[in-house]
C-alpha cells in the first residue's frame, strides 16, 4: 500500500505491474486489475472497450450474474469467465437469459427478440430464465413453445403439453374463453378450461344447446346428428326444442324459450339434477354443495334421486328416506351397530380401525362386539332422558357400594323416576354388560353439565374376587373404547380441564365441573389398577 492505493511489484525483479494480474503466486486466489499508474482498480471499469467489474472491497474480478445495486446501478448483468460483461441472448447453466444489447441489463417479462435477430416474443421469469409451456402470468394463461420458448397465438392443440384439448390464444397470447368470433366463424371455449367445444354443447353464456363441428365452428339450420335431423336457429345456433331432450348421449331440460333449466328439478314426483356447468342431466354420486345443499346424493341411470339402502357396484349405501342425503358414520339400528365409511359412505364389513379403535363387522355390516349386552334392564321409551348429549365425554364410574352389576342396573331401571339417577351401561358380574340408558342420549350420573356432554356413562360393579374383577375390568375398558370410537371421543383419560374432550373418571368431573364423587380409582386400586394403567389400557386396549 502506497498512500491510499494498492500496487503490485514483481516478486523477482521488483518491477511495478499494470493490467490484469492473477495474484495466485502472491497467495491470493483472485484476478485483479492495475491501471497505467499501477493502482488497483475497483467497481465498474471499461478496459479495451469491454466492461468489467472488480469487487468494491477486494478488487477481485467478478464473473457470473451480478447485481450492480451496490455499485449504484439498478440492474443485474452477466460477466463471462474472462470477466467481460455480456449482451444479448446467453445460455447459462442450461437456461436462456437475455441481456440488453445496450447496457447489459438482464431482462424479465415479455420480450420481443426481433432486435436480437429472432422473430418471436418470449417470456423471462423474475430470475431471468426463459419460460416454456403453459404459464399463468397476471390473470391470463399463455403458451410458450416447448422447443424455443416462442409465445403461441391462434388455435393450439395442447396434447404435446399433457392436456387433451384444443384452445385459442388471441394476438396478445392470452387464452380465450366463452363465445368467440374468429375469422367470421363462431366458436365456444369452455369458461373454466378454455377447451374448444365440438359436438353437442351447452353454451353457459346463453344457457342454450348448440352444435359445433369437429373444427369447432358453430352449426346452423338443420343438422344431422347420429342419423337424426335437428333444427338449430339460423342466427343464434340454438337448438329449437322444448322439454326433456336427449342429444349427443346426454339429456337436457329446455323451457319454452329453448333455454336449458339447470340445478335440482322435480319431474313427475322425482328429483333430477341438471348440471349448472354443462346443462346435462346427472347420474351417479353427486355433491350438491355447488347447488346450495350440504349433502351427497345418488341419481340412478334414469336420473332419479335414490333413497334408503342401495347396493351400488357391489357396495351398500344408505340414503335418507326424505332428503336422499348419503349417510356417513355410525348408525344404531335397534340394538345393532353399523358403520358407513366417512369418506365414501360404503357400509363397512370385515375389520377396520375407526377413530383409533379396532372393530369387526359381519358380512351384513353388523358390528361383532367383543362383549355381550343384556337388555333386560334397558329403560323403555318415555323413561329417562330423551335429549341427545354432546359428544365430548365418556364418563367412568364404579357403583360405590359392595354390589354387582345386575343389582345396580335393576336399581337404576326401577327407581329412575324417584331417584333421578342412571347411566348408560353397568359392567360386572364376571364381564357382563347391562344396558340401562340408550347410547347417545343424556343420562343422569354425573351432574347436569357433565350429563349433557356425555353420550355414554359406564358404571363398574364391585367384587372381592380377583378372577371376576379382571373379567369385569377387561370388559369395562372394551365398552369405553368401543363407545369412544363410535362418538369420535379421544381415548385420553382425564386430560385437561372442563371442555377438554376425552374419557373422564367421575373423580375428574368432581375436580373440574361439579360433585363430590372420586370413583372409580379407589375401587380399581383394590386390584392394583392405577390411573396410569387405566389410561394405557384405554389408549391401546387390553
Amino acid at each position: 500500500v502506497v498512500g491510499n492505493h494498492w500496487y503490485l511489484f514483481d516478486k523477482n525483479n521488483g518491477a511495478m505491474q499494470t493490467g490484469f494480474q492473477n495474484l495466485a503466486p502472491y497467495g491470493q486466489n483472485k484476478i485483479v486489475y492495475y491501471n497505467k499508474d499501477g493502482q488497483l482498480q475497483y467497481g465498474l471499469n471499461k478496459i479495451d472497450g469491454y466492461n468489467y467489474l472488480f469487487d468494491k472491497s477486494s478488487g477481485a474480478m467478478q464473473t457470473g450474474l451480478q447485481n450492480l445495486a451496490p455499485y449504484g446501478q439498478n440492474k443485474t448483468v452477466y460477466f463471462a469467465s474472462n470477466g467481460q460483461m455480456q449482451y444479448g441472448q446467453k445460455q447459462i447453466d442450461g437456461h436462456w437469459y437475455l441481456f440488453n444489447k445496450d447496457d447489459g441489463a438482464m431482462q424479465t417479462g415479455f420480450q420481443d427478440l426481433t432486435p436480437y435477430g429472432q422473430n418471436k416474443v418470449v417470456y423471462y421469469a423474475s430470475n431471468g430464465q426463459m419460460q416454456y409451456g403453459q404459464q399463468a402470468i397476471g390473470n391470463h394463461w399463455y403458451l410458450f413453445s416447448k422447443y424455443n420458448g416462442a409465445m403461441q397465438t391462434g388455435f393450439q392443440n395442447l396434447a404435446p403439453y399433457g392436456q387433451d384439448k384444443i384452445v385459442y390464444y388471441n394476438k396478445d397470447g392470452q387464452l380465450q374463453y366463452g363465445s368467440q368470433v374468429i375469422n367470421g366463424k363462431k366458436y365456444y371455449f369452455d369458461k373454466s378450461s378454455g377447451k374448444m367445444y365440438t359436438g353437442v354443447a351447452y353454451n353457459a353464456d346463453t344457457r342454450t344447446i348448440q352444435y359445433y363441428a369437429t373444427n369447432g365452428q358453430m352449426q346452423f339450420g338443420k343438422v344431422n346428428i347420429a342419423g337424426k335431423t335437428y333444427d338449430f336457429d339460423d342466427k343464434t345456433g340454438n337448438l329449437l326444442m322444448q322439454g326433456l331432450v336427449t342429444l349427443g348421449g346426454k339429456n337436457y331440460l329446455l323451457n319454452s324459450n329453448y333455454k336449458a333449466i339447470t340445478g335440482q328439478q322435480v319431474i313427475g314426483n322425482h328429483w333430477y339434477l341438471f348440471s349448472k356447468y354443462d346443462g346435462s342431466m346427472q347420474t351417479g354420486f353427486q355433491d350438491l354443495t355447488p347447488y346450495g345443499q350440504n349433502k351427497t346424493v345418488y341419481y340412478a341411470t334414469n336420473g332419479q334421486m335414490q333413497y334408503g339402502k342401495q347396493n351400488i357396484d357391489g357396495h351398500w349405501y344408505l340414503f335418507d328416506q326424505y332428503s336422499g342425503a348419503m349417510y356417513k358414520g355410525w348408525l344404531m339400528s335397534g340394538n345393532d351397530w353399523y358403520y358407513y365409511n366417512q369418506q365414501n359412505g360404503q357400509l363397512q364389513t370385515g375389520s377396520a380401525v375407526i377413530n383409533g379403535v379396532g372393530y369387526n363387522f359381519d358380512g351384513n355390516g353388523k358390528q361383532i362386539l367383543n362383549y355381550s349386552i343384556d337388555y333386560r334392564y334397558a329403560l323403555p321409551a318415555g323413561k329417562g332422558d330423551d335429549e341427545t348429549a354432546a359428544n365430548n365425554y365418556i364418563i367412568l364410574h364404579d357403583v360405590g357400594v359392595e354390589s354387582g352389576a345386575a343389582a345396580n342396573a335393576r336399581y337404576f331401571h326401577d327407581t329412575v323416576d324417584t331417584n333421578e339417577s342412571y347411566v348408560t351401561f353397568v359392567v360386572g358380574d364376571g364381564g357382563k354388560v347391562y344396558q340401562v340408558g340408550r347410547p347417545g342420549q343424556v343420562s343422569w350420573g354425573a351432574g347436569s353439565v357433565a350429563n349433557h356432554n356425555a353420550p355414554v356413562q359406564i358404571e363398574l360393579g364391585r367384587t372381592y374376587n380377583s378372577g371376576q374383577f379382571w373379567q369385569d375390568y377387561v370388559t369395562y375398558v372394551r365398552v369405553a373404547r368401543d363407545m369412544a370410537g363410535k362418538y369420535g371421543i379421544p381415548l385420553t383419560l382425564d386430560a385437561g380441564g372442563a371442555g377438554t374432550r376425552g374419557i373422564k373418571s367421575h373423580y375428574w368431573v368432581t375436580k373440574n365441573i361439579w360433585g363430590d364423587h372420586v370413583d372409580p380409582y379407589g375401587y380399581l386400586s383394590r386390584f392394583g389398577v392405577t390411573q396410569a394403567k387405566l389410561a394405557h389400557d384405554l389408549l391401546y386396549g387390553v
